[in-house]
């Protein structure tokens, strides 16, 4: 009896200490949207923990943080929230986190400036970075500010300062992981300004459907994107007369390929297609056109990147514009 009972205490004990160890477990870094996710990910490898708030596939702008979600911010070495405007449930960035949390608005982590010349660069902390650009920009007020990739090169700046505050001992492999990384976003970022923002595509266009979050995108690349019918939910069921008037609206225009939002089902794109095929023979060709904010389970699971993210855009594009391996 003696025996048991000595054997249930120390499974008791053990059980207890796994409970709270558990507890204890808290993530290292707080994100509130997938590209800060990455970024963050990429930057610290497998030195830390990383966690974002919103679940797979859903929508930022309606999330509200959990009563968990809470705990684990509190408990963060640092928290990176969107802006104030989309995590609408921050209301004051200050209460938020414990006395060791740093709490960055990510909103606030680069900066835009008005320039004359086509190239530009920008001294960082990891080295310098040029920037293609003849555009005067106003993006103080940019809800989406993370869509143009040279935004997303000050960001990985912002972050790996503030990791290298509470981890200095490992300075040398985040410095080495940052400028790897925007190594990389550059380079892509170089491929789609040498190829849009010149003859022959230089101030091309393409179609949207529903609300275009991709301006600063499109601004920084030279080109349009034209939302043909702003006001429906991508996700609704259309009416009759509704599919009629956009299926006009796809033909008058003479779209060929009509872009799409990501994460959201495109019932309403669809319908358009199926109409235009039935009644016109009419061929629409639906794309993916990724605003990088969140994934899915599909690209969660095979550990898509916003780089890769970036370059899907990328080759989308082209497909719409009629761009080949042998014309550009």
């Amino acid at each position: 009896m003696k025996k048991f009972a000595a054997i249930l205490l120390v499974l008791i004990t053990g059980i207890t200490l796994m409970s709270c160890q558990n507890d204890d477990e808290h993530p290292d870094i707080v994100t509130t949207m997938f590209t800060h996710y990455d970024l963050a990910k990429q930057i610290v490898g497998d030195k830390m923990s990383v966690e974002m708030l919103v679940p797979l596939g859903a929508d930022i702008h309606d999330f509200e943080a959990s009563s968990k979600d809470m705990i684990d911010i509190e408990n963060a070495k640092l928290f990176l929230f969107t802006s104030l405007e989309i995590d609408t449930w921050i209301k004051d960035p200050s209460t938020i986190g414990g006395e060791q949390t740093i709490v960055l608005d990510m909103s606030k982590s680069y900066t835009v400036e008005d320039h004359e010349h086509e190239e530009i660069s920008y001294q960082s902390k990891l080295g310098s970075v040029r920037i293609g650009d003849d555009h005067d920009h106003d993006h103080d007020d940019e809800l989406h500010y993370w869509v143009d990739p040279t935004t997303v090169l000050q960001m990985i700046d912002y972050i790996y300062e503030h990791i290298i505050e509470i981890d200095p001992e490992n300075q040398t492999f985040y410095l080495s992981n940052a400028t790897q990384y925007k190594s990389e976003i550059e380079s892509i970022h170089h491929e789609i300004y040498e190829l849009l923002a010149h003859e022959p595509y230089i101030d091309s266009e393409i179609y949207f459907a529903g609300h275009n979050a991709m301006g600063a995108f499109a601004e920084r690349y030279h080109m349009h994107i034209e939302s043909l019918f702003s006001e429906f939910k991508p996700d609704d069921d259309l009416t009759s007369s509704e599919i009629i008037n956009f299926s006009n609206l796809v033909k008058s225009s003479q779209v060929e390929y009509l872009f799409v939002e990501a994460l959201i089902e495109p019932r309403a794109a669809n319908a358009i297609k199926e109409n235009l095929m039935l009644s016109d023979n009419y061929a629409l060709t639906l794309l993916e056109l990724h605003t990088y904010h969140n994934v899915n389970q599909e690209d969660w699971e095979a550990e898509v990147t916003y780089k890769d993210l970036l370059m899907r855009n990328f080759e989308n594009i082209k497909t719409a514009l009629g761009i080949t391996e042998s014309n550009d």
